[in-house]
C-alpha cells in the first residue's frame, strides 16, 4: 500500500485510543486532541517519506537564472539593515525553553511604510505552544525596534491562557494592527483562537478577543489571519481569521470575520467540509474584496495544495481548485513546517504560492518551488524553482515565506548544506524576481547563520513552522526569522529574533 493511503488511513484509526504519550496534554485527552495529533503524525509522516532518496528527478521546467546575472534585480541588492530585534522576556515556565524566540511573521503599515511590526512566540515548550508571545514594532523602516509581550494572553502575564501559539500579523488599511495567536491549556481540553489590537502602530496592544474557543469537542490549530485593505473592497475593514479544527471526525477549515476591529466575530464559516483533514490556512483578499484561502488537504494520493475562493466575504466559497500536489520533505533531526506560503500583490492582483519541495531532486532534499494565479485563483500556473543552484550542491532548501508587489516577487528562506551530512547551521535567503515570478536572482544571505546546537527543540531542531517577509509601498522589503546562536551566558538555548530591510 502506497505510503500516502498508510499514513491517511492511521488518521482515523489512531483517534478510536488514547494516545500512549500525551505529554502534557495528558489530562486534555480527547478525541479531538487525538485526531490532531494523528492529522500532524500522518502529515509529518508523508514529509520523511519524501525525503528519501528517489530514482530521478524531474526534468525543470524552466531554469532560472543564476545570482546576480540579471541587471533589473542589481538595485535590489541593498540591505540597509540587518540584526536582532528582541530577545524573550517572558517569565520561564516549568517545563518551557527559556530564552527561545520561535516562528516569527512580519506585517508592513499600508498607511505608513515606516511602520513594521513583528510577532513571535517566547519561551517554546517542547510539546506545544509558548509562554507568551512577544512584538517588535518599528517605526524608522527596521532601523530601531521596541519589543514587549502580548499583555493578559497567557497566565504568565496575567491572562487566562496557559500557553498561546503561532502568532500573527496583519494591518488594516487606516494603520491599525493585529496579532492572533491559537491559546490553550495543557492540563485540560480548553483552546482557542485568540485575537489583540494595537490602536498606536504595534506600541500597546488591547487585552486579547476570544474568536473561537473550545473544550474536548474540537481542537484548533495552525490558524492565519489577513485584513482587506482594498479600497474597491465592499468589505474593507473586515478582518479574517482561518484555522484548522480537529474533531473525532477530521480537520476542516473554518472562519470567522469581524467588522469593529476584532471585538466581535461573525458565525462560524466551514470553508471545508466537516471530514477533510488540512492544514496550513494562508487565507489572502484580492483587490476586488474576494477571499482566497490555499492550504493542504491530506489525501490518499498524498498532500494536495488546494484553493477556494469566497466571493460574498466569506459567507461561502467556491468548490476547491487543484492548485498542485505538493512533495515537501523534512529531515529526521529538523522540524522544518513543510507549509505553503501565500500572497497576493496588491497592485496586480496577481496570487503566489510557495512551498518546499522535492520533486525535481534524486536526493530527498527540498527546492523552493512557486506557482502563480493570474485570474483570482480560479487555475494556477507552475513557474518552477526558485533556488538557483542544482541539486548537485547538496542544499536544502525549506520555510519559505512570499510576498508581492508592482509585478516583483520576494521569496525568502532557510538553507542547509547537506554535503557532509545534515549540517549544524542554517541559514536565511533572500531572492527576488524581477517579472511576476518568472525568474528569480541575485539570491542573498541575511545575517549569520543559526546554530542548531541552541535552537529550541519539537520533533528535532525548532527555528518555526514559517518565517515572514513583508513589501512596503516604498520599495522595501522587510524579512523576519529566528536565529539560533552561542548564548552570552552559559544555557542550553539561545535563539531571537531577527530582521533585515532590502532596499532598491
Amino acid at each position: 500500500m502506497p505510503i500516502a493511503r498508510r499514513v491517511v488511513m492511521a488518521i482515523a484509526a489512531a483517534v478510536v485510543v488514547a494516545p500512549a504519550s500525551a505529554g502534557a496534554f495528558s489530562n486534555g485527552w480527547s478525541p479531538a486532541r487525538d485526531h490532531a495529533r494523528a492529522r500532524d503524525a500522518a502529515f509529518h509522516a508523508l514529509l520523511r517519506a519524501n525525503a528519501a532518496p528517489r530514482a530521478a528527478a524531474a526534468p525543470l521546467p524552466s531554469t532560472p537564472a543564476e545570482p546576480g546575472t540579471a541587471s533589473t534585480v542589481a538595485s535590489f541588492q541593498t540591505v540597509t539593515s540587518v540584526g536582532r530585534i528582541a530577545r524573550d522576556t517572558s517569565p520561564p515556565q516549568a517545563g518551557s525553553e527559556p530564552d527561545t524566540q520561535i516562528e516569527p511573521d512580519i506585517a508592513v503599515s499600508p498607511l505608513d511604510p515606516r511602520v513594521v511590526v513583528a510577532t513571535f512566540q517566547q519561551g517554546r515548550f517542547a510539546d506545544g505552544g509558548s509562554v507568551d508571545p512577544g512584538f517588535a514594532t518599528s517605526h524608522d523602516g527596521g532601523v530601531t525596534w521596541r519589543h514587549g509581550n502580548l499583555p493578559h494572553l497567557t497566565t504568565a502575564v496575567g491572562g487566562r491562557w496557559g500557553r498561546a501559539s503561532d502568532p500573527v500579523v496583519a494591518f488594516a488599511a487606516g494603520g491599525r494592527v493585529y496579532i492572533q495567536t491559537l491559546v490553550l491549556n495543557a492540563g485540560s481540553c480548553d483552546n482557542g483562537v485568540a485575537v489583540q489590537r494595537s490602536d498606536d502602530g504595534g506600541f500597546t496592544w488591547t487585552d486579547p478577543f476570544i474568536v473561537q474557543e473550545d473544550g474536548c469537542e474540537g481542537f484548533n490549530d495552525k490558524n492565519w489571519m489577513t485584513v482587506d485593505t482594498s479600497p474597491m473592497s465592499p468589505h474593507r475593514g473586515r478582518v479574517y481569521s482561518v484555522w484548522d479544527r480537529s474533531t473525532a471526525k477530521g480537520a476542516p477549515q473554518l472562519l470567522r470575520w469581524s467588522d469593529d476591529g476584532g471585538a466581535h466575530w461573525g458565525p462560524l464559516v466551514h470553508v471545508t467540509d466537516g471530514h477533510a483533514d488540512t492544514i496550513g490556512a494562508q487565507p489572502v483578499v484580492q483587490p476586488n474584496g474576494d477571499l482566497t484561502n490555499v492550504y493542504y488537504r491530506l489525501a490518499a494520493d498524498g498532500i494536495r495544495l488546494v484553493a477556494k475562493t469566497s466571493h460574498d466575504g466569506g459567507a461561502t466559497f467556491t468548490d476547491h481548485v487543484l492548485i498542485d500536489h505538493a512533495t515537501p520533505s523534512e529531515p529526521a533531526d529538523m522540524r522544518t513546517g513543510g507549509l505553503p506560503s501565500v500572497t497576493v500583490d496588491p497592485l496586480t492582483g496577481h496570487l503566489f504560492a510557495v512551498w518546499q519541495d522535492v520533486r525535481f531532486r534524486t536526493d530527498g532534499l527540498n527546492d523552493v518551488v512557486i506557482t502563480r494565479s493570474v485570474n483570482g485563483g480560479r487555475s494556477w500556473l507552475f513557474l518552477g524553482r526558485v533556488n538557483a543552484e542544482s541539486a548537485l550542491q547538496l542544499r536544502d532548501n525549506f520555510t519559505p515565506d512570499v510576498a508581492a508587489r508592482g509585478g516583483r516577487v520576494f521569496v525568502t528562506y532557510r538553507t542547509r548544506s547537506n554535503r557532509d551530512g545534515p549540517s549544524l547551521f542554517v541559514d536565511e535567503r533572500f531572492v527576488p524576481s524581477p517579472d511576476d515570478g518568472r525568474s528569480f536572482n541575485g539570491e542573498l544571505v541575511l545575517g549569520p547563520a543559526a546554530d542548531l546546537r541552541y535552537a529550541a527543540r519539537s520533533r528535532g531542531y525548532f527555528l518555526g513552522d514559517y518565517m515572514g517577509v513583508a513589501a512596503g509601498s516604498d520599495g522595501s522589503v522587510h524579512a523576519v526569522w529566528c536565529l539560533s546562536a552561542a548564548p552570552p551566558v552559559p544555557e542550553r538555548y539561545f535563539q531571537t529574533a531577527w530582521s533585515a530591510t532590502i532596499r532598491r
